[in-house]
C-alpha cells in the first residue's frame, strides 16, 4: 500500500500540473483574443494613460478611435503604433478630433465616432483636466471649465454613444478617474470636486445598465508618472501636507 501511494502522488503532481498549465494558456489566449475586432474609443489618447492604452488595445487587434485636440500629436501616435504592430494582426486606428470641454461639439463628434464603424463595444473616459489653487483665487469660469472637462464632457460623450450599446446589449464603459474622486487634497476642490460628481454618476449609470447587459467601471488611481513633465510642490503644499499627516497621526 505505501509503494501504491508513492507511486500515485507524483501522477497526481503531474496531473494536477498538467490542468494548471492548459487552464493558464486557455486564459492567456481568450485574454488575447478577448479585444480583437472590439471597437475601443479612447479619449484624450495623448495623454501618458491614453497612449498606453491605445498600445496595449492596438497590439491586441482592437479596432481603434483615438480622440484628442492636437490633429498633429495624434498623427504622431497613429505613426508610432502602425510601426510597432504587425499590420497582419491590426487595424488601422481612426483619428477624431474632441475637446471634451467643448461640450457643444460633443454630439456631432459622437456621431462621427459612431461612423468610423457603425458602433462602439468599449468606451474609455480618460480625458481631464486640472487646475491647482486656492478656493478664493479659483474663479467660478475656471471651475466651469474643469466641470465641463471632467464631468459634462465625459457624461455628454456616454450618453450619445449608450442608445448604441443598449440596443446591442452588449458594451463597456470605463471611467479613468482620481483618487481626489474620494478624497480631496489642499489646492485642488475644483478637481476633486468634479471628480466626485464624475465618479457619483459612473456608479448610477452602473446600476442602471446591468439590465441591458453593459458594463460600467470606474478606475481610481493616485498621481501617474507619465512623459508629461510635473512640476515641483511648492513649499505651500509641503507645509499643509506635513500638517496633515501630524494631525492623522
Amino acid at each position: 500500500m505505501g509503494a501504491l501511494a508513492v507511486l500515485i502522488l507524483p501522477l497526481l503532481v503531474v496531473g494536477v500540473s498538467g490542468i494548471i498549465y492548459i487552464y493558464r494558456s486557455v486564459v492567456q489566449l481568450m485574454s488575447k483574443s478577448a479585444v480583437r475586432s472590439k471597437v475601443v474609443v479612447i479619449t484624450d489618447a495623448l495623454s501618458g494613460v491614453g497612449k498606453e492604452c491605445s498600445r496595449v488595445f492596438h497590439t491586441g487587434g482592437a479596432r481603434l478611435v483615438l480622440c484628442g485636440k492636437d490633429l498633429d500629436k495624434l498623427e504622431a501616435l497613429y505613426d508610432a503604433l502602425n510601426s510597432t504592430a504587425d499590420p497582419r494582426a491590426t487595424f488601422t486606428p481612426k483619428l477624431v478630433l474632441l475637446d471634451l470641454a467643448d461640450i457643444n461639439c460633443v454630439q456631432d463628434v459622437a456621431k462621427e465616432i459612431l461612423d468610423c464603424y457603425g458602433c462602439v463595444d468599449i468606451l474609455i473616459n480618460n480625458a481631464s483636466a486640472k487646475v491647482r489653487g486656492t478656493v478664493q483665487n479659483i474663479s467660478l469660469e475656471v471651475d466651469q471649465k474643469i466641470m465641463d472637462a471632467n464631468y459634462f464632457g465625459p457624461v455628454t460623450l456616454t450618453k450619445a454613444l449608450l442608445p448604441n450599446m443598449i440596443s446591442r446589449r452588449t458594451g463597456q464603459i470605463v471611467l479613468v478617474n482620481n483618487i481626489q474622486g474620494k478624497l480631496g487634497i489642499p489646492f485642488r476642490a475644483a478637481y476633486a470636486a468634479s471628480k466626485h460628481a464624475a465618479l457619483g454618476f459612473f456608479d448610477c449609470l452602473r446600476a442602471e445598465l446591468q439590465e441591458f447587459g453593459v458594463c460600467v467601471s470606474s478606475v481610481t488611481p493616485s498621481f501617474i508618472r507619465s512623459d508629461h513633465i510635473q512640476p515641483e510642490p511648492s513649499k505651500s503644499d509641503s507645509s499643509i501636507w506635513k500638517c496633515k499627516i501630524r494631525r492623522i497621526c
